[in-house]
């Protein structure tokens, strides 16, 4: 299974934030570009990068920043991918982000806007990856301040069907929580879209979450908070997954 590491932006700093509340952000001791090195250092092959103010305006708002980011990690390692989002809603946004990261990241619009997701997999085809973040199993939309009605395992099917072959599940109240991810939840998506990559995300606080996480059957794990405390060591992580 894969470690990804994660790395959030926000007033050009890195944080987390608590269940997603801007209200409640852990600031990260290091900037994000040498956050981006530690962990492309320690082995890790995929970083997860997220525009929160973007998410929140609905366009991307820290380009430059990102683009700091990704240099860097392919001066570490040329093969790194960087996934990259935060507010993507037009295909110029689209357009414009994969200019810089390797994969774009896309939530609300391809959510609600069917016709926008095929469009987009078929203009960057490999390229695209769909966050679909839960808040009581129902779609949390526009930086998570508002909830949709659509049912989280009908929504992944018809997301997979619409071209998302990499899906990041996200359980919002479990995430900057550290208190575990929600395994019935992956369990269930899982069985829904079993030709998906599914990655896990929310709550992953230690490697016996990750162990349970591959044990659900993900394919990979996004993890923030608990890499920026130390509860997770990425290098060992990564040595105990291999």
């Amino acid at each position: 299974m894969e470690l990804i590491c994660a790395i959030d932006l926000l007033d050009g700093g890195a944080v987390r934030l608590v269940q997603g509340d801007y209200g409640r952000r852990i600031a990260a001791e290091a900037h994000p570009v040498e956050l981006a090195r530690r962990f492309v250092a320690a082995g890790c092959r995929r970083l997860h990068v997220v525009d929160l103010a973007g998410a929140r305006a609905g366009r991307p708002t820290q380009l430059d920043l990102l683009r700091e980011v990704v240099a860097a990690s392919h001066a570490e390692v040329s093969d790194v991918v960087v996934e990259a989002g935060g507010g993507l809603r037009r295909a110029a946004d689209v357009a414009a982000l994969l200019s810089h990261a390797d994969e774009a990241l896309l939530g609300t619009a391809a959510i609600e806007d069917a016709a926008f997701l095929r469009a987009c997999v078929a203009a960057h085809p490999g390229r695209i990856v769909v966050s679909l973040d839960l808040r009581d199993e129902q779609p949390a939309l526009d930086g998570w301040l508002r909830t949709g009605e659509t049912d989280a395992a009908a929504l992944a099917r018809r997301l997979f069907d619409d071209g998302a072959r990499r899906l990041i599940v996200t359980d919002t109240a479990r995430d900057g929580t550290l208190d575990g991810p929600n395994l019935g939840l992956l369990a269930r998506l899982r069985a829904v879209v079993p030709d998906a990559v599914l990655v896990a995300a929310g709550g992953i606080g230690s490697i016996d979450d990750l162990q349970a996480v591959a044990d659900v059957g993900c394919d990979g794990a996004v993890v923030g908070l608990a890499l920026l405390t130390g509860a997770i060591d990425p290098a060992e992580a990564l040595a105990v997954l291999a």
